[in-house]
């Protein structure tokens, strides 16, 4: 199974089988997080392996957490795009481990110490093998049509992508991205900040947009695609009131 195909598999478990790792295995899950790739290289990170299977009690505080053998922590240096970034390469990872056979979920409340350098940690997330009784429906999504300006997409690669970012996980499933497809790109939107949102919850938003990026990159590397996320120089006013632009992905068909 590949990263891409790993999108439509992916689900939260939140019951897990509390059991070690192949040392063989680990090795591979470790040597793969050091080719993750950034969608902003100077927004620093660490990503730390977590093991708890001999532990019977909670690793970290917060609400909504879950008990699992190993835990991802990815922590990051202050900068305007930590947080999508952190949930652009938190994402690859997770598809990664799913793709091997392993289940995730994303403990967005999971509270963590900074490290001695102060990388702030970001996002945690729960793995391991799934308990036997740990199956669980997939979480709904919105439509296509309710996610793009233009409703149908007619070109069929800016389908698959946004058809990609559209099942990607979101905190408490909000899924706060919108689509603007034009000829060769894609303009991508998020839900502006509410004054009522804390510190956290935007923050959270910052990182769905991040996965949801990683998923459009991975569908145009599926569909063999030259593609870059970037932003424009001038802000693209979105058809939705409420809803600032984050970026665009432009793509096209790879020459040899």
């Amino acid at each position: 199974m590949t990263q891409y195909e790993a999108i439509g598999r992916r689900h939260s478990v939140r019951r897990f089988q509390m059991t070690a790792i192949d040392p063989h295995i680990m090795k591979q899950i470790n040597c793969f997080i050091q080719t993750l790739a950034s969608l902003h290289p100077q927004a620093a990170y660490r990503i730390a392996v977590v093991e708890a299977y001999n532990t019977q009690k909670h690793v970290f505080k917060g609400m909504f957490l879950v008990q699992a053998p190993y835990y991802l922590v990815l922590s990051a240096k202050d900068h305007p795009f930590a947080a999508v970034n952190a949930g652009y390469v938190m994402e690859q990872l997770v598809l990664y481990l799913v793709s091997k056979g392993f289940a995730t979920c994303y403990l967005g409340d999971a509270k963590s110490k900074p490290d001695l350098d102060q990388y702030q940690p970001m996002i945690v997330v729960a793995f391991g093998k799934a308990a036997a009784t740990a199956v669980k429906k997939p979480a709904s999504r919105k439509k296509l049509t309710e996610l793009v300006n233009q409703p149908p997409v007619a070109q069929q690669n800016a389908r698959k992508i946004i058809e990609a970012a559209r099942i990607a996980p979101s905190a408490f499933n909000l899924q706060p991205w919108r689509f603007m497809p034009q000829d060769g790109k894609i303009h991508i939107f998020m839900k502006k900040e509410s004054l009522m949102q804390t510190k956290r919850m935007k923050e959270l938003t910052l990182l769905d947009m991040g996965i949801a990026m990683c998923h459009m990159a991975l569908a145009a590397e599926e569909l063999w695609l030259d593609w870059r996320l970037s932003r424009e120089d001038t802000s693209k006013e979105p058809i939705w009131k409420g809803w600032q632009y984050v970026g665009t992905l432009y793509y096209e068909i790879k020459s040899f």
